[in-house]
């Protein structure tokens, strides 16, 4: 793989990981989970941040554009949600969605950390040390989001998915995102 595909297909990966977590953020402030909704809220704008990071990364180390590559829509909500409102939730089609929204979660960040990984194995091959270094930023971000996300999976598991439980600590981790939004540097 060449230089350039390396950083165009990171690029498709990163807008794909926007769009993720902006319909993650929907999906979770449509089941009423307005701290998990905060939560893809921040790593959204963390999320473009980092891609604009990679952007100018590659306008000033290598002179040149990233090319936009077609990326997918990870549509995370299901179509069927669109013919409804928040009201028409039932309380066992909540549950079902945080277990879904959790897992369609964990399995992002596995398969993002996958990605990164590979792309920074092929810098290191292709001698591109320093670009490899900038990759692993990624690498290492992605890791602590995928820890804390299959944490989260294990404390909802173990909670049962129980949504008055889950419903107590969302107000603290609306108020602890909402903070850390203030802090992302754009």
């Amino acid at each position: 793989m060449i230089l350039e595909d390396i950083f165009n297909q990171l690029s498709a990966h990163m807008i794909e990981g926007l769009m993720f977590h902006s319909q993650l953020s929907d999906y979770f402030g449509f089941i009423g989970l307005k701290g998990e909704q905060q939560c893809h809220k921040y790593h959204y704008f963390e999320e473009n941040a980092n891609y604009r990071k990679l952007c100018e990364y590659y306008l000033h180390h290598y002179n040149k554009l990233i090319s936009e590559l077609p990326f997918n829509n990870p549509k995370v909500i299901p179509e069927s949600w669109y013919k409804y409102t928040r009201y028409d939730m039932n309380s066992t089609t909540r549950k079902n969605a945080i277990q879904c929204g959790i897992d369609k979660w964990v399995n992002w960040e596995k398969d993002t950390k996958s990605t990164y990984e590979a792309m920074y194995h092929e810098l290191i091959a292709l001698g591109e040390v320093a670009a490899a270094q900038e990759i692993k930023k990624y690498v290492c971000d992605v890791d602590a989001e995928l820890a804390d996300a299959m944490q989260l999976d294990i404390e909802f598991r173990a909670l049962d998915y129980d949504i008055y439980t889950i419903m107590d600590f969302q107000e603290e981790k609306y108020q602890k995102y909402n903070n850390k939004l203030k802090e992302i540097q754009l």
